[in-house]
Parts: structure tokens; sequence; C-alpha cells
């Protein structure tokens, strides 16, 4: 009796720590492509949602260049200038956030979530991260 109230008690914990894990990578998908589609589309709250410091966008140490900041008006400045530059390099290539499609988690663990989604130029793949027990990108990037 005890051994089957034991498994039991096994599978219920198994259970739901596989279901905080898929709510967790959903939310982590979820996460990513509203802050692409913000970034994409130069809505300065994405600011937010990027974590600047350690910040990689397109094979570039965007953090490496942040950190050099010395004070917060040129950090506000600077954040402002990326996030203008990003969105209008994206509709000058013709990108389009209708193009990105089957939204996925290719990676996950304790540290970090790699999702990606599909377009004509390749795959985009953004890491999400956690700081300050709040999620945001870490890197962004696009693979051909």
């Amino acid at each position: 009796m005890m051994k089957s109230i034991s498994f039991v008690a096994l599978a219920t914990i198994a259970l739901v720590t596989s279901s905080c894990e898929k709510t967790k990578q959903a939310g982590d998908t979820s996460f990513a492509r509203k802050a692409f589609l913000e970034l994409a589309r130069g809505d300065t709250a994405v600011q937010s949602k990027i974590d600047w410091p350690t910040f990689v966008a397109m094979g570039q140490n965007v953090g490496a260049a942040y950190i050099l900041l010395a004070s917060d008006t040129e950090k506000q400045n600077f954040r402002n200038a990326f996030v203008t530059q990003f969105s209008t390099n994206f509709r000058e290539s013709g990108g389009s956030v209708d193009n990105f499609t089957d939204w996925r988690v290719t990676f996950h663990d304790s540290l970090r979530t790699e999702v990606a989604a599909d377009s004509p130029g390749g795959v985009l793949k953004i890491t999400v991260s956690q700081r300050d027990s709040a999620d945001h990108v870490s890197s962004i990037d696009i693979v051909k």
C-alpha cells in the first residue's frame, strides 16, 4: 500500500513538473516573439525586455559597448538608437514580421531558452535568459 502511494506521489510530481516546464517554454516562446515584433516595429517598450549588458545581436556584442557607457543618459540614448536602427534596417531590407512562422523552443535548460522561427531569409534564433527573476532577450540572430 505504501509503495503504491509513493509511486502515485512520484508520478504526480513528474506530471506537474513536466506541465510547468511546458508552460514556461510556451511563455518563453510568446515572450521572444513579442520582443522581436516590438524590436522590428521600433517600439521603445522592447527596451525593458532586453538584457543590455549581455546582449548579442546578429553576431555583434552589443552588451560590450553598452557597459562602457558611463551615464544613464548615454545608456538610454544607446538603447533608443539601437531599437530605431534595428527597425530601420529590418524594414529597409524588406523584412516583414508576418514572414516569421513556426515559433518554437529548440533548447531549454535552467539558464536559458532558445526560441526559433522560420523565415525566407533563414532561421531566427532568440535566446531568453533570466536576470533579476525576469525574462530578457540576451541574443538574437538569423542563421541561414
